[in-house]
């Protein structure tokens, strides 16, 4: 699996048998064969041949899994986790606030753990690293940054020294065992 970062919220995932648009702008979603909006979105209009996915729930396209599970009680908002080629991606959409434990067992298994970080995080600094231990995914991608403060996060997390990367290239057998591992992906325009 490929994943793309497009700035703000958005990513692509491209699996072996589809690609998936993940909060991106009706512009930017291409020829992705799944779109999953954005909480905040709600307007994505489906083009020939796409399937859209807006609503909590659990769906099926192309030998990609999705759910949409709805979480807070504040301010409501959902969470996306995607499974493609056997690895499991969970897009932290507009979460402001911690998970309470039954949503964490309803999020489960965590390959990839996308989350916002920096003064755009509705969640504080100990909130996010809170929310990773918890999940306690294999690999941690921030987003929704402004500029340098994906490094800030990644010394906070004791990373030092990352380089971005313009996209990551996984394979589930490839996924770290022992530890977590922190991807700085570069925004594509």
């Amino acid at each position: 699996m490929q994943i793309s970062y497009f700035g703000n919220l958005g990513f692509v995932l491209k699996g072996n048998d589809a690609s998936i648009a993940l909060a991106l702008p009706a512009d930017k979603i291409g020829d992705a064969e799944i779109v999953i909006t954005a909480t905040a979105d709600e307007q994505v209009k489906a083009a020939k041949g796409q399937n859209v996915f807006d609503w909590p729930g659990e769906y099926e396209s192309r030998g990609v899994s999705v759910a949409l599970i709805p979480v807070g009680k504040d301010k409501p908002s959902r969470i996306a986790k995607i499974i493609v080629d056997e690895i499991s991606v969970v897009h932290l959409d507009g979460v402001t606030e911690p998970l309470s434990e039954k949503e964490e067992e309803k999020v489960g298994n965590v390959d990839v753990l996308l989350i916002s970080v920096g003064k755009n995080a509705a969640l504080d600094a100990k909130q996010i690293k809170n929310t990773i231990e918890a999940l306690e995914p294999k690999i941690v991608i921030p987003m929704n940054f402004a500029a340098g403060e994906e490094l800030e996060f990644a010394k906070s997390l004791g990373f030092a020294d990352l380089e971005p990367e313009n996209e990551l290239k996984i394979k589930a057998a490839s996924l770290p065992v022992e530890r977590l591992e922190l991807k700085i992906l570069r925004p594509r325009k």
